[in-house]
């Protein structure tokens, strides 16, 4: 089922991302384009430095699965 595929590769992702991402979507229904952007900017500015950030960049480079921790 699509329900399950997709959802297995929802959780696959960092969970900050995945987070930022719902924010950015619920609010986005609700503001015109230059708000909206302005908003997923601030988001990503605030998981920019994370450790998920960086363990996702280190394990793209590796060639490997990331290991997140959601901080």
């Amino acid at each position: 089922p699509k329900a399950k595929e997709m959802a297995r590769k929802i959780i696959s992702k960092g969970p900050l991302a995945v987070k930022a991402a719902k924010e950015a979507i619920n609010l986005g229904l609700d503001v015109d384009l230059k708000s909206g952007c302005k908003y997923e900017a601030a988001l990503f500015a605030g998981i920019f430095a994370s450790e998920d950030m960086k363990e996702g960049t280190k394990a793209f480079l590796e060639k490997r699965k990331p290991e997140f921790k959601g901080r």
